[in-house]
């Protein structure tokens, strides 16, 4: 399907059931070359808005996701203050935008986490300018890097409030393997069960009488 020149800058074919949205932009410093791009887009929720946006230098205006998470329900006032952190920042550093918070209580290993997959399903129907957390492990324990690049390509903005820069590599590896710990620990025995904190708190001390060696 092809524009002529001298047609609108937008065009827009319907072909049911899809939505086939054309835009012509100059390249090439200006010269008279004409490229045409072409995006594909379920008739229910338009053409993607991001790539059309990005060629007329416009910004999105889509909701503030603010994302809290903790492991246990043992952890609720965490999760409190968590919550209660973002919603004023988001007060003062984003003032009069739309925000939405969500929470999970579960393991940053987990996908599967109810409010994290509805966070996700926002992002790729285009209506989420921001994810806003307090911590990068509060969104999730691996993969973050995966994250930013699905949020970038959505042009979503991942802000991380307190990031873990005071921490040393030990410190985090040593998080990341509790992390694991706890999680497999919690398929095994079930999430509240005693052999789970008792196989956890083992992997602390264990840990913790290493890293006290290293330093002698």
């Amino acid at each position: 399907m092809l524009c002529e020149q001298r047609k609108p800058v937008c065009c827009v074919q319907e072909k049911s059931p899809n939505v086939w949205a054309c835009i012509r932009s100059r390249f090439d410093g200006g010269s008279k070359k004409a490229k045409l791009l072409q995006y594909r887009s379920d008739v229910r929720h338009g053409f993607p808005s991001t790539p059309v946006e990005r060629l007329l230098g416009e910004q999105r205006a889509g909701t503030i996701i603010l994302y809290g998470r903790v492991s246990g329900h043992d952890q609720k006032e965490d999760l409190q203050r968590q919550v209660q952190q973002l919603e004023q920042w988001a007060l003062v550093a984003r003032t009069g935008q739309k925000t939405l918070t969500l929470t999970d209580i579960g393991s940053g290993l987990n996908t599967e986490r109810k409010s994290l997959q509805k966070l996700l399903a926002q992002v790729q129907d285009y209506q989420v300018a921001e994810v806003v957390v307090t911590f990068a492990d509060r969104l999730t324990r691996f993969g973050l890097s995966y994250l930013r690049i699905l949020f970038s390509g959505y042009g979503v903005t991942l802000t991380v409030l307190c990031p873990d820069e005071d921490k040393t590599p030990e410190q985090e590896v040593t998080e990341d393997l509790l992390a694991i710990i706890a999680s497999f620990a919690g398929r095994l025995y079930g999430l509240r069960s005693r052999k789970k904190a008792a196989l956890v708190e083992c992997a602390k001390q264990v840990l913790a009488e290493a890293e006290t060696h290293e330093e002698e």
